[in-house]
């Protein structure tokens, strides 16, 4: 399902690339406060909001069928004992005339905060819940999550654990995979001395555990995986009947498709629970259909191989 997700976005891209000279244009900022942006109101949907190219510049990233404005920024309390999350506030708007999942926007906006050895990716988090066992951003989470309407706007937020109080390095992407804007986040001014202390200690405990532990448990999950995998298929399908696929997916933590649940739902990025296309991706698979780079059994036309390898060329170049 990545591969096909990458291959969609990246055959967009490059005729998304031809209709603009600044698709490789990047902007780069630094913020260790909030920041003010407004929030818009609902727009008039455009058929044609695909074909915009996509920016980012002064905290607005528009991505064609939808723009996402940060508003302002914070780190909280991670779910997991000791570490930190770096939370996002957005305005997302839907351009198109179709309704969209805002949550897509993981693929192409990275978070990566450097270590001692190495430049970081950073996964996405869940903020620890507070004293009545709810989750404090329920409201802004539902609206990443929710399909949104449109031409309407909603209130949403995205997270990422940091591991260590240096600045976090937020990367937005093209269709092509292409950085066209950065933006850092100097989270050590969101947290006090005795946070900083805490969450470097924590990094630097984990890590050490990770290195100690990381050849035994390969070893054993490489021997234990197909097996463990048949055999709780299996029983799951003979003891879950009653359940959705999606309640399924939350026990398991995967999809059909083997795919990692985005945080806190029942599907992965650019999936139903069940595993097809969502909306967004079903329109980038019919898109590709139309212009020749997909046949209608979804199998890569030359054109479509065409585009794939002037995409690898592109990654080894960078």
């Amino acid at each position: 399902m990545k591969k096909s997700i990458a291959f969609l976005i990246a055959a967009c891209g490059i005729a998304l690339a031809g209709c603009s000279t600044n698709t490789n244009k990047t902007e780069s900022s630094s913020s260790s406060s909030s920041s003010s942006v407004s929030r818009s109101s609902s727009v008039k949907p455009d058929p044609n909001a695909s074909e915009r190219t996509w920016t980012y510049k002064n905290n607005i990233f528009d991505a064609g069928n939808e723009t996402y404005r940060f508003t302002k920024w914070d780190v909280m309390d991670s779910v997991d004992e000791g570490k930190k999350v770096l939370v996002l506030y957005c305005d997302v708007t839907n351009n198109s005339t179709k309704e969209m999942d805002p949550s897509n926007v993981y693929m192409v906006v990275h978070a990566y905060q450097k270590n001692a050895t190495s430049d970081v990716q950073l996964d996405p988090g869940m903020v620890k819940p507070d004293e009545n066992g709810n989750d404090p951003l329920q409201q802004y989470e539902d609206g990443l999550h929710n399909n949104l309407l449109p031409g309407k706007t909603v209130k949403a937020v995205m997270l990422f654990t940091i591991n260590n109080d240096r600045p976090v390095r937020l990367e937005f992407e093209n269709p092509n995979f292409e950085t066209i804007g950065t933006k850092t986040y100097k989270v050590s001014k969101k947290l006090s001395k005795a946070d900083r202390k805490k969450l470097n200690q924590s990094n630097s405990s984990s890590s050490s555990t990770t290195q100690t532990n990381t050849v035994s448990q390969t070893k054993t999950a490489a021997q234990q995986s197909e097996q463990t995998t048949a055999q709780s298929t299996q029983q799951e399908t003979q003891t879950n009947t009653a359940k959705s696929q999606g309640e399924i997916n939350r026990e398991r933590g995967y999809d059909p498709n083997g795919a990692p649940l985005l945080p806190g739902q029942d599907h992965a990025a650019g999936s139903n629970p069940d595993g097809s296309p969502d909306a967004w991706v079903q329109g980038q698979i019919d898109w590709a259909k139309q212009n020749g780079y997909l046949n209608s059994d979804g199998t890569e036309t030359d054109k479509g191989r065409a585009a794939d390898q002037e995409v690898e060329q592109n990654e080894q170049s960078w």
